[in-house]
């Protein structure tokens, strides 16, 4: 790794699973000084192999940070992270900058940031896609909206480990609101190439040859090249991204929706065909296994 240069600001990166280690290595190859935050004594051990320094509390270590990354896994684990007991509000140095990366519910992000303002905290809204390969390679997609001023100061930070980094307005909760439409789309991709693949299954169709020709034209998508090939090898065990996390996601683009008044038939279809999965015990499969919701369910 490079050494810390002394004009970067402190990092602290809270949660060290797929994604936080490829975001932790490319901050670190850029200069920055990284203080990890994880439950798992193994990540943080990783850390340490890596250059980084693990924390043994939030508690104890984030009063050394500028500028708080969490990569946890919802906002029920970011409201621990921040206000929980040992949580990192608190013990943050004053005018600190905290970017949630995380899939959650824009009007949670929203009342976030009123809440951390009052903290003396301030907050960019900043979550992300491009998976964990995305995240190794630097080349994350981010979707950002905060204070312009807090947007200027994260934006160095952000594109070490994001290639295209997008501002979506200067109120937290936008770059989520945009998130949950991107899941909306990753979503129903995901479950039709499924269902395609499974009525080619039941029709006793040849299945590499069946993928091969729809990815050849105008029925291909980017869900259909990438989770394809592991629902036709029916490899489900490597796990990118689960079932669940599709479960979870789902949900939050019907809670906007019936926020915003808005019918999203289509979603709520793709929601069911993820829960329905999960619920047949394949929640912590990979996500192309939703494929089995139709090969096991229609037999």
């Amino acid at each position: 790794m490079s050494g810390t240069s002394s004009q970067h600001p402190i990092i602290g990166l809270v949660g060290l699973g797929a994604m936080g280690r490829g975001v932790a290595v490319n901050l670190m190859r850029k200069g920055y000084r990284v203080i990890g935050f994880d439950v798992n004594p193994e990540a943080l051990a990783w850390l340490k192999t890596q250059g980084g320094e693990p924390a043994e509390s939030l508690s104890k270590g984030v009063n050394a940070v500028d500028v708080l990354i969490s990569f946890v896994v919802n906002d029920e684990q970011t409201e621990a992270v921040l206000f929980g007991e040992g949580g990192a509000v608190g013990h943050l140095k004053r005018g600190s900058l905290v970017i949630t990366c995380s899939t959650m519910p824009p009007s949670y992000v929203e009342d976030l940031g009123r809440r951390l303002e009052l903290a003396g905290l301030a907050l960019v809204d900043a979550p992300v896609t491009g998976g964990k390969v995305g995240a190794e390679s630097g080349t994350l997609t981010i979707m950002v909206a905060g204070d312009p001023a807090n947007v200027q100061r994260a934006s160095p930070v952000l594109e070490t480990f994001g290639k295209r980094v997008f501002v979506l307005g200067d109120k937290p909760g936008m770059g989520s609101q945009m998130k949950v439409i991107n899941q909306l789309l990753c979503g129903v991709h995901l479950a039709a190439a499924g269902e395609a693949l499974g009525l080619a299954h039941r029709s006793g169709l040849p299945m590499a040859t069946t993928l091969e020709i729809l990815k050849s034209g105008a029925a291909s998508s980017w869900m259909l090249g990438d989770r394809g090939p592991r629902m036709v090898s029916e490899s489900f065990e490597d796990v990118t991204s689960a079932v669940d996390i599709f479960v979870k996601d789902l949900g939050l683009v019907a809670d906007a929706a019936r926020e915003a008044k808005f019918p999203a038939p289509i979603a709520q279809a793709a929601f069911l065909d993820f829960l329905g999965a999960s619920a047949r015990g394949w929640g912590k499969l990979d996500d192309s296994a939703v494929f089995k919701h139709y090969t096991e369910l229609f037999k």
